[in-house]
């Protein structure tokens, strides 16, 4: 096999200045001026050619026996290079064709745009595969109607192009030259992070240049076989420009006419990327793993897909000062009601005091499913945290109104860590994957800024949900994810960590948060979203003896046997709260503990229609979409409830602004406005919002409740929820 070697490219660019000085010293021996436009026609390939000798000279090329990429890539520069040498006379000959008039000037017409054909034909077929060749392991499995649909966009945007430089090829090389550089992007996004490229990341720029300098940028064959398409797809481009015009008058009406041909494309291309591309073509992206329905779908139509999920609706009269008005008035009303009374002002004295550590535990998939009649067999749910109702120690607990069912962990997680309700935000939407972080309101930010160190835990790839990037861009200081879990190599890599449903145990993570706890006696904020719990359920993989053996009535084999090793899950979580629970009390240090679910298991429709039969759909939705949560804390909080706490129904949206005035800690007007609202609104999530009668108010699909029923502050809290973040992402 040919050596990979840097000479390889630069043979072939000295072979590049060596024809361009020829051609230059020919022209001046002509008197003629090389002119600088069709000498700029040589930087492709001579950017593409010092970059590759650099890449293979840095020892960069991953595939150091691999010759013929390198020759490959040097064929391609060189033949671009050769028509950008071409280019003048080429253009000259056709010029002087059209001179003779008449049928000569057709035929130099046709000519001309039977080039501008087939190098728009070649630039859309090799531009694609720039785009995707780079980072699409599945480039060859995708589904014809993707790629079809993705060429049909690069088609627009090129035609475009073409119009906006005056049927010049520059326009079109552009065009290639910048699916190129998204290939190539998308390549080291992929090997960095193990995700795609998402319009919000756009938004982010700054931040990714920041930190930009922390990777070695070595490519592979792939990557450069993709600038090699690019390379011959700009080759055809350098050929392509229009006839001289004569006079200014048919100069004017043929830039008119370009303009005009320029808007249509640009209409047809703003209708394809407008079009509902999940409705029209199924699309649709997963969040989870973002990269697999890239490689699935294709670069542009999953990053329009996606884009298309980003607007957030602006409340109907929106003024941002109007708006900040509001939240005053609201956070007003708080510090001369809520925030005013004796057990509050004891809180923030003991706090201020002793800053006690937060724990808040999102525990996987955690529910009490007693709720669905005791599951027809009598079962009263996990024992420990049914217990906890009455603990001397719990602050609240309650009924948690969630937006999302079997999956979906994200937009739970984005609630309590924002504090910004889905219902207000959209559908359909991870925002985690969406908008920028660094612009949402954030707890850990918070915290940070009281003196708390902040940790997220989460015993998983750090990149699902995008939650590496996410974490960061929301201020916490460190997070541990599967990796930190790992206690030595090989096979004992895991050796003497708890794993229970083929996942880190809740107890393993409990571990860490009093490890973490027990290292410094700053105080901190843990956040440790958990994993034992995580679908599927027909695993077999729990103990024998975990199994509760139910067989709830009206249930068929397989939801029996989920729900079997669901609850079995359930059980192991209780008895790891137990244990770390009981670790908390001995604790010499005062910690407040959040333990939530983010939703319940996907066959949990299957237990609301055979178990509740006669209950509404809208009351059946309102139990699916629910889950649990508790506060409670180690130590005496000042003006705290001592045990025997009403339950108590909110969102996940809520419950930071609910814990910080629990532990008497300082709130921002946004929470400040929540906690007033929550007096009129506990709960308000995709699925309905509850009124503080109890009532509860379904949304319609599109997310929108009925503002007849509705109370003023639902409208208020959207208002002010927009300015907080809606409004920042615009």
């Amino acid at each position: 096999m040919l050596e990979s070697t840097p000479l390889i490219p630069l043979a072939a660019l000295a072979a590049v200045v060596a024809a361009a000085a020829l051609v230059v010293r020919r022209d001046l021996a002509r008197g003629r001026r090389p002119r600088p436009a069709d000498l700029a026609w040589l930087a492709p390939a001579v950017v593409a050619l010092v970059a590759c000798a650099a890449v293979v000279g840095l020892g960069l090329f991953e595939r150091e026996g691999d010759g013929l990429t390198l020759v490959a890539l040097s064929l391609a520069a060189l033949l671009e290079a050769a028509c950008a040498l071409l280019r003048r006379p080429l253009l000259d000959a056709l010029e002087r064709l059209g001179g003779r008039g008449g049928r000569w000037r057709a035929a130099a017409e046709l000519l001309r745009a039977g080039i501008a054909a087939g190098a728009l034909t070649l630039s859309c077929a090799l531009g694609w595969l720039a785009l995707e060749l780079p980072w699409n392991g599945r480039i060859l499995d995708m589904e014809p109607l993707y790629p079809s649909l993705e060429v049909a966009m690069i088609l627009g945007a090129l035609v475009l192009l073409y119009f906006l430089f005056q049927r010049r090829g520059a326009g079109m090389a552009v065009g290639v030259g910048a699916l190129s550089l998204v290939g190539i992007a998308q390549f080291f996004v992929a090997r960095f992070k193990d995700a795609a490229i998402m319009p919000n990341d756009l938004l982010a720029l700054g931040t990714a240049a920041e930190v930009s300098g922390g990777y070695v940028y070595s490519v592979d064959h792939l990557v450069l076989l993709g600038v090699s398409c690019a390379l011959v797809a700009m080759a055809a481009c350098a050929l392509v420009a229009p006839s001289r015009c004569a006079t200014r008058e048919q100069l004017g009406v043929n830039a008119l006419g370009n303009v005009i041909a320029a808007l249509a494309a640009a209409s047809c291309l703003w209708g394809l990327v407008t079009t509902d591309l999940g409705e029209a073509f199924g699309l649709q992206v997963s969040y989870w793993d973002s990269l697999q329905s890239y490689e699935g779908h294709g670069f542009l139509p999953s990053f329009v897909r996606v884009a298309q999920d980003l607007p957030i609706d602006r409340p109907e009269g929106y003024d941002e000062r109007d708006a900040a008005d509001l939240e005053r008035a609201y956070a007003d009303e708080y510090d001369d009601g809520l925030g005013s009374t004796l057990p509050r002002a004891a809180a923030e004295a003991q706090f201020e005091r002793e800053l006690p550590s937060i724990v808040c535990v999102m525990d996987e998939t955690f529910s009490d499913l007693s709720i669905y009649d005791g599951l027809g067999v009598g079962y009263q749910g996990p024992e420990f945290y049914r217990s906890l109702v009455s603990d001397a120690g719990t602050l609240s607990q309650g009924s948690l109104a969630v937006s999302v069912l079997g999956g979906g962990t994200c937009n739970t997680e984005f609630e309590f860590l924002t504090g910004v309700p889905l219902a207000y935000v959209g559908n359909g939407k991870y925002p985690f994957m969406l908008y920028d972080m660094s612009e949402a309101p954030s707890l850990p930010a918070q915290l940070a800024e009281l003196g708390y160190a902040t940790t997220a835990i989460h015993p998983n790839s750090p990149t699902n949900w995008n939650r590496q990037s996410v974490y960061d861009a929301l201020g916490f200081d460190e997070f541990l994810s599967f990796e930190d879990f790992k206690t030595g190599t090989g096979d004992e890599e895991f050796a003497g960590v708890d794993f229970y449903h083929g996942a880190v145990s809740d107890g393993a993570t409990f571990d860490k948060v009093l490890e973490l706890l027990r290292s410094s006696d700053e105080p901190q904020f843990i956040f440790d979203v958990t994993m034992q719990n995580h679908s599927g359920y027909l695993q077999s993989n729990v103990p024998l003896e975990d199994l509760p053996g139910y067989e709830p009535e009206g249930l068929d084999a397989e939801t029996t046997a989920e729900l079997g090793e669901y609850l079995a899950c359930i059980t192991a979580s209780d008895r790891d709260l137990a244990a770390f629970v009981e670790e908390l009390r001995q604790l010499d240090r005062p910690v407040i503990l959040l333990y939530f679910g983010d939703h319940q298991p996907g066959f949990s429709p299957e237990l609301a229609d055979a178990l509740m039969p006669d209950a509404s759909e809208q009351d059946k939705l309102r139990l699916i979409y629910s889950t649990t949560y508790t506060i409670w804390a180690n130590y005496d909080v000042a003006g705290g409830a001592v045990g025997g706490v009403e339950t108590d129904s909110t969102g996940p949206a809520q419950l930071a602004a609910m814990l910080l005035d629990a532990a008497g800690a300082p709130l921002t007007d946004y929470q400040k406005a929540q906690m007033v609202a929550r007096e009129d609104v506990p709960a308000a999530s995709l699925i309905g919002t509850e009124l503080a009668t109890g009532a509860w108010i379904a949304l319609d699909d599109d997310g929108e409740g009925d503002d007849i029923r509705l109370p003023q502050a639902y409208a208020d809290m959207r208002t002010i929820s927009y300015l907080e973040f809606g409004s920042k992402q615009e």
